[in-house]
């Protein structure tokens, strides 16, 4: 289904034309985005059955092509106490440069235990985002 022949405007257009609210698109939007991942998520395994019909080349609908694919695999180490011991290691030593990232903007130098100058982390600012809450009455 191409979207761009539905017989709406574009949302983007209507914004840009100053016909909609651009505070109340985004909030609008934001709202559809939620439902649409609620809905896939309901729809998800009725479809992949309907789908399993089709075999492992699938069909075409639409001008795409769908077929079930397998997602990748996860490796879990949690229960390897090496593994463990040494993520924990290195979360103290991330831990470690942070701090001295924090110190560096209050113009101290953090010494580490042989009295060398501990590097401090780089920090990244984040985006501004456009927040949205329930308001609560």
């Amino acid at each position: 289904m191409d979207i761009s022949k539905l017989p709406i405007k574009d949302i983007y257009d209507l914004v840009k034309e100053g016909e909609i609210d651009p505070i109340k698109a985004f909030v609008v939007l934001k709202e559809i985005e939620k439902k649409s991942k609620e809905y896939k998520s309901k729809i998800e395994d009725i479809a992949l059955d309907e789908l399993s019909k089709y075999g492992r080349e699938g069909l075409e609908m639409d001008g795409n092509q769908i077929s079930i694919k397998r997602s990748a695999g996860r490796w879990s180490f949690k229960h390897i106490k090496e593994v463990v011991d040494l993520e924990n290691e290195l979360k103290a030593l991330k831990e470690k440069h942070k701090g001295s990232y924090k110190q560096i903007q209050s113009n101290i130098t953090s010494i580490g235990e042989g009295g060398d100058v501990i590097d401090p982390a780089e920090f990244k600012e984040g985006k501004e985002i456009i927040q949205i809450r329930p308001k609560w009455i």
